[in-house]
């Protein structure tokens, strides 16, 4: 195999680049002009005659047609089925003793399995096909293992995309063996091909009580993304991966064309769903957060963007910051390399400026007052105090909702009433800004989470440490005596509905077959023989069993609600999958159901880290791969990142917690590299 080389004036970013305008290019396997580069020559001696060119057998000296027209095929068959003394599949030989209990010394070389592993770090690290044609990668290699074929980028991304087959059909028969529902989160975004793509991300909690996340499908969304759009895109995939009947609950961002979707859904997919879908659309808590944000940060604008102008002046030359410094070394503060400027757009980066603002708040009135420019008042900074308080506590509850490796359904009540406490405490502040702050995200609040979605509530319920005391709790804050016990019945009623139909199901479909159970006293006897004493027993017995039946068994869910709460709501180290996990025995049934409805994300920001992975796929040097390539790459890396997370939590000898951010580091710094 030939292989173009990298001159030395070449980069990277020209290999990416080249590689992806010529992804769907032949590949030029082959080279005439240097037949010796195959591996059969290694075993062949070349010698010329007064006939010709002739190729002699090393291990058992026969001559064969050494013809340079006649290609090396006849002497790999030689190889591999006439000569005796050859040692079958060289590419499998043991590198060095194999008698040695040493896994390094019992090495053996998989040429394929070397090829997958090259396939999954081209996918996970985000490199070009066409690395692996560079002048130093190849070096590289054979410094490694000499025996390794090295192959071009088409064989590469040949790979890369068999290596999304295996794993996807892998998925796939996870999803037909799977006894729990999925749930679904689903987002559209825009590459810097102008080409809209949809993400689809699956969870489902297995039977050993793991949560997981699958990126099921990124693929390209037709122009114009409209509902129907969206809506044919959701109801493909769901059949393509067979889940249509396990649907559990889509969460969905808050646009109102997701509204159309989701009602179109529920008809069409209403027969296999909860509550024939009445409240499968969760709306992503996270947006709603922002929107309450928003608009409560448009009451104080004014002395955000005081604050704002102070810290772009002091941090827009290097030296007004060795200024500012200098002041801050004065006051005994550790210097800066430069203050937070936030993305309007972005209020998590307007409560970092805040914050460090604030913190330096003394330092910055004294930076304008030597250099006379324009600094907030103290009633600005007193506003600009008041709204970090308030950003504060959304900003723990949207790290709370954007979780993806633990449940958040079962804390959504937790954190929304924690919010409303928040927001019903100060709008009794004299202050008037306060008041007119807390009003404004009450409307945003009471639009979207004065009434909860019963699945939702019903996961709190499905938490040991609450239950449904503490719905009535919450409820009882919210509401008057009366409405609140008319939506605590609602809410009983729809738990002991959702209930009673996995224990139809359960008897529909057992776990495992069972008979009915009778007492054989005397076994086949005659009656006549048995003792007065011990016939009376037995009508006792009979007499016990038909009072039993007659009267109401206590159910599971009745159990589990009238047992304690578990202690220490607060307590974030509490592992609410391993308790269900201990207690499957324990309420067989409604384990079951707890798969279910924990698995229900209660935010997209799922979805949309998929497209911080896509924009790494596809950036300005790779903007040439098709769409079905990008989804291969996308969903691949997904797949092979929890395996990888599972290879290193139960590594004995290496701790490494691979994570979102530490992949994205990663990729980053293997960008800078290049």
């Amino acid at each position: 195999m030939s292989h173009s080389k990298v001159g030395e004036n070449e980069t990277v970013e020209d290999l990416r680049n080249e590689d992806d305008i010529n992804e769907d290019t032949s590949e030029n396997v082959c080279d005439n002009s240097s037949r010796k580069r195959s591996w059969v020559w290694n075993h062949f001696i070349e010698e010329k005659n007064s006939e010709g060119s002739i190729a002699k057998c090393k291990y058992c000296k026969k001559v064969l047609s050494g013809s340079t027209k006649g290609g090396t095929s006849h002497l790999k068959r030689h190889l591999e089925n006439v000569c005796k003394k050859y040692q079958k599949n060289p590419t499998n030989q043991l590198l060095l003793l194999p008698s040695s209990k040493d896994p390094i010394k019992c090495f053996k070389f998989n040429q394929e399995e070397s090829r997958k592993i090259l396939a999954k770090f081209i996918i996970c690290a985000e490199l070009p096909f066409r690395i692996v044609e560079h002048t130093v990668f190849l070096d590289f290699m054979r410094s490694l293992q000499p025996l390794f074929k090295i192959m071009g980028r088409k064989t590469v991304k040949h790979d890369c995309m068999a290596l999304y087959q295996e794993e996807r059909k892998k998925l796939h028969d996870v999803f037909k063996n799977l006894s729990s529902r999925v749930s679904f989160t689903t987002d559209i975004w825009t590459s810097n091909q102008k080409i809209g793509y949809i993400s689809f991300t699956a969870y489902y909690i297995d039977s050993d009580f793991t949560l997981h996340k699958k990126i099921i499908s990124f693929k390209k969304l037709p122009y114009p993304h409209t509902g129907f759009a969206i809506e044919d895109a959701v109801k493909k995939c769901l059949v393509e991966w067979e889940l249509d009947y396990k649907i559990c609950a889509i969460t969905l961002d808050n646009c109102s064309t997701n509204d159309a979707v989701m009602r179109r859904l529920r008809d069409h997919f209403c027969a296999s769903m909860l509550f024939s879908g009445e409240y499968s659309h969760i709306r992503c808590c996270a947006h709603i957060l922002n929107i309450m944000v928003q608009d409560g940060i448009k009451i104080i604008h004014e002395a955000i963007e005081c604050i704002r102008e102070i810290v772009r002046y002091v941090s827009a030359s290097p030296s007004r910051m060795q200024a500012f410094n200098e002041i801050l070394q004065h006051m005994r503060l550790p210097a800066r390399k430069g203050l937070t400027l936030d993305v309007p757009t972005r209020w998590n980066s307007t409560y970092e400026m805040l914050h460090d603002a604030l913190g330096y708040k003394d330092a910055l009135i004294r930076y304008a007052t030597e250099h006379s420019c324009v600094c907030p008042t103290n009633d600005e900074w007193k506003k600009a105090s008041i709204i970090l308080k308030f950003l504060e506590a959304f900003l723990d509850a949207t790290k709370v909702f954007s979780g993806c490796k633990y449940p958040t359904s079962n804390l959504y009540l937790k954190e929304v009433w924690g919010i409303r406490a928040l927001l019903m405490d100060e709008s009794i502040d004299t202050d008037e800004t306060v008041k007119q702050l807390t009003n404004e995200m009450l409307k945003k609040f009471n639009k979207y989470w004065s009434q909860c979605n019963n699945l939702l509530v019903i996961a709190s319920i499905l938490d040991p440490r609450s239950k449904l005391i503490f719905v009535e709790f919450c409820y009882q804050k919210a509401f008057e005596l009366e409405e609140c016990k008319k939506k605590i019945d609602d809410i009983r009623a729809c738990l002991f509905q959702l209930y009673n139909e996995y224990v139809d199901a359960t008897r529909m479909h057992p776990s495992m077959s069972s008979s009915e159970r009778t007492s054989n006293f005397g076994g086949q006897g005659d009656i006549s023989s048995v003792s007065s004493k011990k016939k009376f027993g037995m009508d006792f017995a009979q007499f016990r069993s038909q009072s039993s039946s007659k009267r109401p068994k206590r159910s599971e869910l009745d159990s589990y609600l009238d047992d304690d709460v578990l202690p220490d709501l607060e307590n974030k180290e509490f592992d609410i999958l391993a308790w269900w996990k201990s207690n499957a025995a324990v309420y067989p049934i409604l384990s079951r159901m707890a798969r279910d409805v924990l698995a229900i994300p209660v935010s997209t920001v799922s979805s949309e880290s998929a497209f911080s992975t896509g924009g790494r796929v596809v950036d300005q040097y790779r903007s040439s791969l098709s769409p079905s390539t990008v989804e291969a790459l996308v969903c691949t890396q997904d797949w092979l990142r929890e395996q990888y997370d599972e290879v290193a939590n139960c590594s004995s000898s290496v701790t490494l917690n691979v994570d979102d951010d530490t992949l994205d580091s990663w990729s980053g710094q293997f960008r800078r590299t290049e």
